[in-house]
């Protein structure tokens, strides 16, 4: 069997940008959950390929396929040492949580709270902005 190459996350928010125009409600709701998914799963893989964890609990946590690994890389960038300079660990962790609080709500909920398009616009938004400030830590 032909071994396949890894798979770039930021992909997924290159599906999400293609939605961003569309009045499909099944593409908005896709688009803010690739969003969140490019954004966390690059997130995830820069703190494992780089040996970042708060402790072996930590490491335990993110090397696991628990739903605990979403709330543990928001933890670390927010308490890590080497994310503390200039707050960017927090504002990420931030940006982290509200995405993920949008990408729940256009996966699971019927009604949403604000507009699918306005929600796509801010996932579009706050992914770029983490994006960004990892790129800039690296």
């Amino acid at each position: 069997m032909k071994q396949s190459r890894e798979f770039e996350w930021y992909d997924f928010n290159v599906l999400a940008n293609s939605y961003i125009n569309q009045n499909s409600e099944s593409k908005q709701r896709t688009g803010i959950s690739r969003y969140y998914y490019g954004t966390f799963c690059t997130m995830r893989d820069f703190l494992k390929e780089n040996n970042i964890y708060l402790n072996q609990k930590s490491r335990k946590i993110m090397n696991s396929r628990t739903a605990d690994v979403h709330g543990e890389t928001s933890k670390i960038f927010r308490k890590h040492e080497k994310f503390q300079k200039n707050n960017i660990g927090s504002i990420i962790s931030k940006e982290l949580n509200k995405l993920r609080r949008m990408r729940n709500e256009a996966d699971y909920d019927k009604v949403t709270s604000n507009s699918l398009k306005l929600m796509m616009m801010s996932s579009k938004i706050k992914s770029e902005l983490i994006l960004s400030l990892l790129h800039e830590i690296n």
